[in-house]
């Protein structure tokens, strides 16, 4: 360098002055920093690689299938130590800074590289159900700190050393690692979906895996009673007991087949479970004539006594329903209203006088008031007749609660020849004086037909006309 100098020759001197200058100063940069290299590590670096420790402690343990993922996490981790181990290890002289910068900054990029793969494991492994993606993201943090001090070292110019080619071979273990975490998050996605359809069923957690049903149910009986046959007049005793009284069901009944379906229905099973020995008798007055309620209830409790010895009479519209089975059907020390609150009088008593609807007499008591008026054609006044009749012999009128005597009423029109009795208030006044020549010993009327159906005894008659 110095024999090809053709300049002046101050000019020559000064540049070769410069050039001696500047090898010096290399030298002494050199032996600087192997100097350098030699003293204990700074409070920096120690305070650095304590929070390292502590977070490689902190970490939590993983489940079994993420242990490969977490190895390869803590090798990359381990990659990073060596790096920051390295950058404190002296330089050999006559190394140039330059490449060892270059190698560090290709070892840096290597251990980025293995942190996102080690990465891309855990994230398969999560989708698996497993938590694999802790070990991926410390493998990622440890790259990024291994990355720091290599750019500290591009950026001085002038830390090179061997171990850059240390970090380089644990970047490789690391990326080695991370394959072998992606074959064990595979394997856990697979034994995922076998625990997912064991048997080929789809079983949800907590659900209840339902067994084959047994040849022979244990819900069978043995031999069975099959009767094609049954009492016919709607009559029923209890079989397991003797019930307390005889009743004797009186429907008057005219032009009301559809209400009387629901009345069936619904009063068979409440009587049945109040274990009474009944029977139900529909009394229908034949022919176009005005409607005779009173009358039809006399007719009924003689055509009963013909067929059993009734000792209670309950005396039932056809359109009212009980909405309580402990509003018993049966007789008391006083004659009974059962119908104390319907829902069409917003459930309560429209009156105190009120006796109509569904009532219960004994025999004696029927007797007692030579049962009912026969004169009280079309609708009205024959109930309150027949609590004038009560109260004059003495008797009380006895009724339920009001939430067990609820009944609900059947919407209906007025039917055709059962209009308000214009004479109603008149004879009501006159019970007294009437009761005794108007009654059942009075009573007068043709019998038409009895049938006896499977639910009821049907007794048509011909009561006459006003």
């Amino acid at each position: 360098m110095l024999g090809s100098c053709s300049l002046p020759s101050s000019l020559r001197r000064l540049s070769c002055e410069l050039v001696w200058l500047l090898c010096v100063l290399q030298v002494s940069a050199i032996l600087f920093f192997y100097a350098r290299s030699l003293d204990p590590p700074s409070a920096s670096d120690q305070d650095q690689q304590e929070n390292m420790a502590e977070k490689t402690q902190e970490r939590p343990a993983e489940p079994p299938r993420g242990e490969e993922a977490g190895e390869s996490g803590d090798k990359a981790q381990k990659s990073g130590g060596n790096e920051v181990e390295s950058r404190d290890k002296a330089q050999k002289p006559g190394e140039k800074a330059e490449e060892s910068g270059e190698k560090a900054e290709e070892s840096g990029g290597n251990e980025v590289e293995s942190g996102e793969k080690a990465q891309k494991p855990g994230e398969k492994a999560e989708e698996s159900g497993e938590k694999a993606q802790k070990p991926g993201e410390n493998a990622e943090e440890s790259g990024e700190n291994a990355q720091k001090p290599e750019e500290k070292a591009e950026e001085s110019g002038e830390k090179a050393q061997k171990p850059g080619e240390k970090a380089e071979v644990s970047g490789e273990k690391a990326e080695v690692s991370g394959e072998k975490a992606e074959v064990s998050g595979e394997k856990a996605e697979e034994s995922g979906e076998k625990a997912q359809k064991p048997g080929g069923n789809e079983v949800e957690p907590g659900e209840k895996k339902l067994q084959e049903c047994p040849k022979i149910s244990p819900l069978l009986m043995g031999p069975l009673r099959v009767e094609f046959s049954s009492p016919p007049g709607g009559r029923f005793r209890p079989k397991d007991c003797v019930a307390q009284q005889k009743v004797a069901i009186i429907i008057p009944f005219r032009n009301r087949e559809e209400h009387l379906k629901y009345w069936l229905y619904y009063l068979h099973p409440i009587l049945q479970r109040q274990q009474l020995d009944y029977g139900v008798y529909v009394i229908n007055q034949d022919g176009d004539a005005t409607f005779n309620r009173a009358k039809l209830l006399n007719v009924g409790y003689t055509e009963a006594l013909k067929e059993y010895d009734y000792d209670c009479f309950v005396f039932s519209d056809v359109d009212l329903i009980p909405m309580d089975d402990r509003n018993t059907y049966r007789c008391f020390s006083q004659p009974r209203h059962l119908s104390v609150s319907v829902d069409k009088f917003g459930f309560k008593l429209p009156y105190i006088e009120c006796f109509g609807g569904v009532s219960s007499m004994s025999k004696d008591q029927f007797l007692k008031i030579n049962g009912f008026p026969n004169n009280y054609w079309g609708w009205g006044g024959e109930d309150d007749d027949i609590f004038n009749r009560v109260t004059s012999k003495g008797m009380t009128i006895s009724r339920p609660s009001g939430e067990i005597g609820k009944c609900r009423m059947i919407r209906h029109s007025r039917d055709k020849k059962n209009e308000p009795n214009p004479q109603r208030f008149h004879r009501i006044t006159h019970t007294k004086e009437t009761m005794s020549s108007d009654g059942i010993s009075s009573l007068s009327y043709s019998l038409v037909k009895t049938e006896k159906l499977d639910l009821y005894t049907w007794i048509s008659v011909d009561l006459g006309g006003p």
